[in-house]
Order: C-alpha cells, then sequence, then structure tokens
C-alpha cells in the first residue's frame, strides 16, 4: 500500500464525534512509530475492515427477526433489499450500519493503543 493511501486513510474525516477520528488516527500512528510497513499497514486495515463486516452480519443477524429477513428476501432488486436491511436494523438497533463499522473500528483502534501502552 503506498504512503498516500495511508496519509488519505488518516487524513479522511468520519461520521461522529472528533474523539472518534483521534483513536484511529492515534493507531494509525502508532503502527507508523513502531516502524511498520505500509504493507503492514495495509494488511492490518484490511484485517480491521473484514473484522467490522463480520461484526456487521452478526448484529444483522441477530437484530433483525426471521419476518424481517423474510420481507428483504422478497424484493426483487438488491439495491432496495440493502436499503430495507439498513432500514430495519436502524430500527432494531438504533444506529446505522456505517456507525456500527465506525464502532467496531473505534474499539480496535482503541484496544490496541491500550494493549501497547500497558505493554510499554
Amino acid at each position: 500500500m503506498d504512503q498516500s493511501i495511508i496519509n488519505n486513510q488518516q487524513s479522511q474525516p468520519k461520521a461522529g464525534p472528533p474523539l472518534a477520528e483521534t483513536i484511529f488516527s492515534d493507531w494509525l500512528k502508532r503502527l507508523k512509530d513502531e516502524g511498520k510497513t505500509d504493507e503492514e499497514i495495509g494488511q492490518m486495515l484490511a484485517g480491521v475492515a473484514k473484522l467490522s463486516a463480520l461484526d456487521v452480519y452478526a448484529a444483522l443477524m441477530t437484530s433483525l427477526t426471521e419476518e424481517d429477513m423474510k420481507e428483504v428476501e422478497a424484493i426483487g432488486d438488491d439495491e432496495a433489499a440493502k436499503k430495507r436491511m439498513e432500514e430495519l436494523f436502524r430500527e432494531r438497533s438504533g444506529m446505522t450500519v456505517d456507525e456500527m463499522v465506525q464502532k467496531v473500528q473505534e474499539g480496535f483502534a482503541e484496544g490496541y493503543i491500550k494493549a501497547g501502552a500497558s505493554s510499554s
């Protein structure tokens, strides 16, 4: 992963509180300070993205009812089905899918930072 992508990740504003931006930026900075290569950082970002996707999937499956799933499956258009699933998720969980992803990513970054601080 080249440097411009890493810098772009650090500078992209995220929805939510400024603290969230700080946590994720601090995590990326810590990785660089630890001497991680751009490729290693890219792999970690990919891992966090995969973790986020798995958590969102699990949250969707546990928050949506069987009736919700039948309703979504009955929608013929994939985009409309995705939109309806996201609406149902927000109704049930009180957060959007994007907010859920952000929460997972922040939790991972915060845990990494705290683990590094306690091992120092």
